[in-house]
């Protein structure tokens, strides 16, 4: 029971008088069986990929290939994501014990759960200070905000826990609370480090710094919020523009309906240039 109940981002009970029982946090089976069925649902589909551009060169037909070629790209890209997602819900793990927490995570760099990961046993006394931070993102017309959290241990080497999005309001593994809990059963306070802005070219890509022109540093909340009020300006200008292309597409095909095979917006416009640019034919000679 106290298991299920960590997995859903509760803590345990703690039984009167004793030591507080081990809080679990997991993902859940219905979390599992999702990416599981998706996963192998779409496997056979990724692996007729690689027969099927063989087929098309050998048989020297060339056509189509480059837009099969686009989408394997696509597929492979979205068959890595839901890989990595996959492996993280069968993989991540963390138990906080009596005296030590217990970790598998991943071990790769960035806040994106990488396919390597690494179980380690932390004992409290090895934990010097337990850190938090907001990591922000891209700029005021797609901002990410992430909070993160890690251990310092005694000999000053850094343990990643793992970063949550604001915007996702249950995460599976609520790494800043997460955090708040061992440093209550090791006796610590979390400090927060404060806001620092990041590039995601740099940090994921490896880019040096020459290469890439993103501010960094740190940010205040002031500038947070101007952040997230231009990120809403943004969306609106998005909204009324979709909304503004629809009306006109509605509005071109009720005064020029569509008299050939051409979706009902190009037979429009195509009727309405064609006015412009045709001449008027020559009025009948009289006889």
């Amino acid at each position: 029971m106290a298991e299920a109940m960590a997995a859903m981002g509760q803590t345990a009970a703690v039984a009167p008088g004793g030591p507080p029982r081990p809080t679990l946090y997991a993902a859940s089976g219905g979390r599992k069986f999702a990416f599981s069925f998706v996963f192998l649902l779409l496997l056979p589909f990724f692996v007729s990929l690689p027969p099927m551009f063989f087929w098309r060169l050998s048989q020297g037909h060339w056509h189509g290939t480059f837009g099969l070629a686009v989408l394997a790209v696509a597929f492979s890209f979205i068959m890595f994501l839901i890989l990595i997602e996959l492996m993280h819900s069968l993989m991540a793990r963390i138990e906080i014990g009596d005296k030590a927490v217990k970790l598998t995570l991943p071990s790769g760099r960035g806040p994106t759960p990488m396919i390597r990961y690494k179980t380690r046993e932390i004992p409290y006394s090895d934990i010097k200070a337990i850190e938090t931070r907001r990591e922000i993102y891209g700029g005021s017309v797609a901002p990410v905000m992430l909070k993160g959290a890690r251990l310092i241990l005694k000999d000053d080497t850094p343990v990643k826990l793992g970063y949550v999005s604001e915007a996702d309001s249950d995460p599976s593994f609520p790494y800043p609370d997460i955090a708040h809990q061992i440093a209550e059963r090791a006796g610590l306070a979390v400090t927060d480090m404060g806001n620092v802005r990041r590039s995601a070219q740099k940090k994921f890509l490896g880019l040096k710094k020459t290469l890439v022109a993103e501010r960094e540093g740190t940010v205040d909340e002031s500038q947070i919020a101007e952040l997230n009020a231009s990120h809403r300006r943004w969306v609106m200008r998005l909204i009324f523009l979709l909304v503004g292309l629809v009306v006109v597409g509605i509005a071109l095909d009720i005064i020029f309906p569509p008299s050939s095979g051409l979706p009902p917006a190009l037979t429009s416009f195509k009727t309405l240039i064609l006015r412009q640019f045709t001449p008027a034919p020559d009025a009948p000679k009289p006889r």
